[in-house]
């Protein structure tokens, strides 16, 4: 699989793929592409859309998203974050994001209720009533190992299956850019054996003899 190892190769501003590899720590090399039609399932149906992330995983999982921002930071302007999707219900972590806003689209209150981690993107977008297209630029698989902020435990070669999207208006006028992450199928539970069970008392081979009294 080719490596998606540039800003150019991903669609994405180069903010955010320097943001990716130097605050998030994801190695440049860890991204390797995918067509779309060899994105296993349920990521095929996850991914392989042109909606956003916020309303297709809510209805996956049947509940209401909030978000956890992990750090944030503005550069000039491009506002920049990573976070968890979280369900409201169970609070299990859906996807694995890093995001790159073009903040002059966004008024004074906007951009309050961005920072505040009042919700994901895609549902604030829904909430301010702004008109947007989605579009992935590309597809990919990365081993889950290299992600280290996932909170999950997982064997060794597992992999994590993702997108770069673009959120533009409908002039095509980038919003924004996100790089979305679902985390690892589950792992059949034999992947992680439990422990043996303790051994079993040794059966002797003749019964004990008791002395009898003279």
């Amino acid at each position: 699989m080719p490596a998606a190892d540039s800003a150019s190769v991903l669609g994405v501003p180069v903010a955010l793929w320097d943001f990716l590899r130097e605050s998030c720590r994801l190695p440049a090399h860890a991204l390797h592409r995918l067509p779309p039609d060899e994105l296993p399932p349920p990521a095929a149906r996850l991914l392989a859309h042109d909606r956003d992330m916020t309303s297709t995983l809510a209805q996956f999982h049947g509940s209401p998203l909030r978000v956890e921002i992990l750090q944030q930071v503005r550069q000039d302007e491009i506002y920049l974050r990573e976070v968890f999707l979280r369900t409201e219900d169970r609070d299990q972590v859906v996807e694995y994001g890093v995001i790159a806003v073009v903040w002059e689209h966004f008024t004074a209150s906007q951009r309050e209720a961005i920072l505040g981690g009042h919700g994901p993107l895609g549902g604030l977008l829904h909430q301010f009533q702004i008109r947007f297209t989605s579009a992935p630029t590309c597809f990919f698989a990365v081993d889950a190992a290299l992600l280290t902020r996932l909170p999950f435990r997982t064997a060794a070669g597992v992999s994590c299956y993702g997108r770069f999207n673009q959120l533009a208006k409908p002039s095509g006028e980038a919003i924004a850019w996100a790089m979305e992450i679902l985390p690892p199928a589950p792992v059949p539970r034999l992947l992680f054996p439990p422990p043996p069970p303790p051994p079993v008392p040794r059966l002797l081979s003749h019964p004990p003899t008791h002395a009898h009294p003279h």
